[in-house]
């Protein structure tokens, strides 16, 4: 036998060898990162909220002090801050006021957009009766503003429709309703007493009067404002 045989005889047993070995697993996929959750802030408690919208208020050097009856409103057009104001010791030829602010949302934070200080005035005596805001009237908010006051003897009391709208507040009616000359008619006195019925949002509403006499008035919406049926109120003046 030639010496290369010899060779390829020994070597053989160790290429069997090899065959039977164990094949080595490739490693397995590295599984994937999963992005990790963005916590969303806690919602702020309405205290909060308030506090934030009051401290970008302007700084007030007008005559009315405000009280402790504000009012953040979320409109789709985003916060309005609404403040009451008063005169303190007021003449009687001076009313209240809302003061309305437009914010908008900052790095969570408020910033003031626009202002109206004296969004809806009313009243005597440095101060409106009451005020309220309402969804009955239109798909935006409406502010309602009651105020009013003696003279010579006459008492009037107007209700003001006053509509938040993106660009600014703007007046919607003003509406007698109360009325009472007792003080100066004391022959045949009138006293009559409004109360609002049948509203239906941007189209109509009744004022409906009882006292001396009963009757009801009709406003319709006609663009922008609401208006009497008519023409003409059967309130008498002073």
């Amino acid at each position: 036998m030639r010496p290369g045989g010899l060779i390829l005889i020994a070597a053989l047993p160790a290429l069997l060898a090899g065959c039977d070995a164990t094949p080595v697993k490739a490693p397995a996929p590295a599984h994937k990162a999963r992005p990790k959750a963005v916590a969303t802030p806690a919602p702020r408690a309405p205290a909060e909220r308030l506090a934030d919208a009051l401290r970008v208020v302007p700084a007030d050097d007008s005559r009315y002090a405000f009280g402790t009856d504000d009012k953040l409103l979320d409109t789709g057009f985003g916060p309005v801050l609404l403040r009451h104001g008063k005169v303190p010791d007021g003449a009687h030829a001076e009313g209240g006021v809302i003061a309305a602010y437009y914010l908008r949302e900052q790095d969570g934070r408020f910033a003031l957009a626009k202002a109206y200080p004296e969004a809806a005035m009313s009243g005597s005596f440095g101060d409106l009766a009451k005020w309220s805001v309402s969804d009955k009237f239109a798909a935006l908010p409406v502010l309602v503003v009651e105020g009013g006051g003696t003279w010579q003897g006459c008492t009037v009391g107007q209700t003001d429709l006053v509509e938040l709208r993106p660009n600014g507040p703007a007046s919607l009616a003003s509406i007698v309703t109360t009325f009472d000359d007792s003080g100066m008619a004391q022959d045949t006195p009138q006293s009559l007493t409004g109360s609002f019925a049948d509203i239906v949002p941007d189209r109509s509403f009744t004022v409906r009067y009882a006292g001396t006499v009963s009757f009801a008035e009709r406003y319709v919406r006609r663009g922008d404002r609401f208006v009497i049926e008519g023409g003409e109120s059967r309130i008498p003046g002073c």
